[in-house]
């Protein structure tokens, strides 16, 4: 998910690019690249850092496990505090904006930039205790920021002051003007996700030169939005209901909700939509990032029919994806399950969950998945889990019993008898013969 690390033979480049923009950024750029303390217990290497920003990106964008699993995986990931039963939290988001002179030279050039400033977002998150921050490789223009607010007057208003050191440290150090918006306040990992959506209403208001200001409170979120809701408008885009799902729009799209609260509920069924064309794509990501990118004209569309009619011609488009993976060949199905499973694999996932996630008959799944992908379930998700163990070894920053967690095994017990059985050496005999073949070579 990270592509926007700099990569060791950009740094030169973007030192060069930026050398007439502050004479300060090359230590700057060194400081970046020694990352400081988790906020947890564990030590923070680059691949936990990866691991957390993809799956905080996975809580907000996609249909994710349940409750329990994803509480267990944040604990895995050394991200416990996002577990806590009475969760507080809000979400912030700061785009970059590129000098004339940026924009007019290379794309190369306008890429580093980016990325330097994703860098130092990394950088400046990681001294602010409970700030968490998560990008999107298609969008490396923009940074999110999940934020734990506590009580008590040291954190009053600690999203805002940190956004503002954040865009104050960008302009000073990296010569460069940003917009950000804050969402509003939500509790607990149920409304995770209206927390995030209040978050893109606030930002794409101060993007398109409006006023970010009245963010949507819990209960008006939890009461204009809810589970039964959402689980409607789902169930009428995976089933084809063009009907249903009209009447449900019409029903939450009241002409008596005021424009933010419209605005707000439309950027959350985006985000609905959204999931379903991911969890239903098969190659081509076109339709996904479609169904994203419209949330720009959703806050730019000035009626409440306009909103209501764009939103129903997205829910078509995502309808006419569902019915080519549902309704067609069933071999298409069984591969967004493996899709599915495949960038989920250190989650607990029961086939039981899958089934009725997809639509499946529980007791054919198993043998529809072993003819499709050529093993087990079950084998599938420890060769994954191995291949993932593999590549942790490596990081020579981790220890050995943390990969486990990592790897999405809730014992350093199974996790060392799995990893055996699979490689034949254990954890700790794998990395020592890593590091001796890494000797013979003269790594540094």
């Amino acid at each position: 998910m990270r592509e926007y690390l700099l990569k060791p033979g950009a740094r030169e480049d973007l030192n060069e690019l930026l050398s007439n923009l502050g004479q300060e950024f090359e230590q700057k750029a060194k400081a970046q690249s020694q990352r400081a303390p988790d906020h947890g217990n564990m030590g923070k290497s680059n691949q936990i850092q990866l691991l957390q920003e993809s799956f905080l990106l996975q809580m907000v964008r996609d249909e994710g496990p349940s409750l329990p699993v994803v509480r267990e995986r944040l604990q895995q990931l050394g991200l416990a505090p996002l577990a806590a039963g009475d969760l507080r939290l809000q979400f912030a988001a700061v785009e970059v904006r590129m000098p004339s002179e940026i924009m007019a030279g290379r794309q190369e050039r306008r890429n580093l930039m980016k990325q330097a400033f994703q860098e130092h977002c990394q950088v400046t998150s990681s001294h602010w205790k409970g700030i968490y921050p998560f990008g999107y490789a298609a969008d490396v223009a923009v940074m999110y920021f999940l934020v734990i607010l506590k009580p008590g007057a040291d954190h009053a208003r600690k999203t805002q002051r940190f956004i503002e050191q954040l865009n104050h440290s960008v302009t000073s150090e990296l010569k460069l003007e940003c917009v950000s918006g804050i969402g509003g306040e939500v509790k607990g990992l149920k409304r995770l996700k209206h927390g995030y959506a209040s978050c893109m209403l606030s930002w794409s208001r101060s993007s398109s030169g409006g006023k970010a200001d009245g963010h949507c409170r819990d209960q008006e979120l939890s009461q204009a939005f809810t589970p039964e809701v959402e689980q409607k408008l789902k169930r009428a885009v995976e089933n084809l209901d063009t009907l249903g799902f009209r009447r449900e729009l019409d029903n939450m799209l009241s002409s008596e909700r005021d424009t933010p609260e419209l605005t707000f509920l439309a950027l959350r069924l985006i985000l609905l939509l959204a999931s379903i064309a991911k969890k239903f794509e098969l190659g081509s990501s076109s339709l996904q990032r479609y169904v994203w990118n419209s949330r720009m004209a959703i806050i730019q569309t000035p009626s409440h029919e306009g909103v209501r009619s764009l939103l129903d011609e997205l829910a078509q488009l995502v309808m006419e994806g569902v019915k080519k993976v549902r309704f067609s060949d069933g071999w298409h199905l069984i591969e967004a399950v493996r899709k599915y499973a495949g960038e989920n694999f250190c989650c607990r996932l029961e086939l039981s969950f899958l089934a009725e996630m997809f639509y499946l008959n529980e007791a054919d799944l198993p043998r529809q998945f072993k003819q499709h992908v050529g093993i087990t379930f079950s084998d599938y998700i420890t060769k994954l889990r191995m291949a993932k163990a593999e590549e942790l070894l490596q990081d020579n920053e981790l220890k050995v019993g943390d990969i486990a967690g990592l790897a999405g095994y809730s014992g350093f017990g199974d996790f060392s008898a799995s990893f055996k059985k699979y490689s034949g050496k254990s954890p700790k005999e794998y990395r020592e013969r890593l590091l001796q073949r890494c000797a013979s070579r003269g790594c540094p």
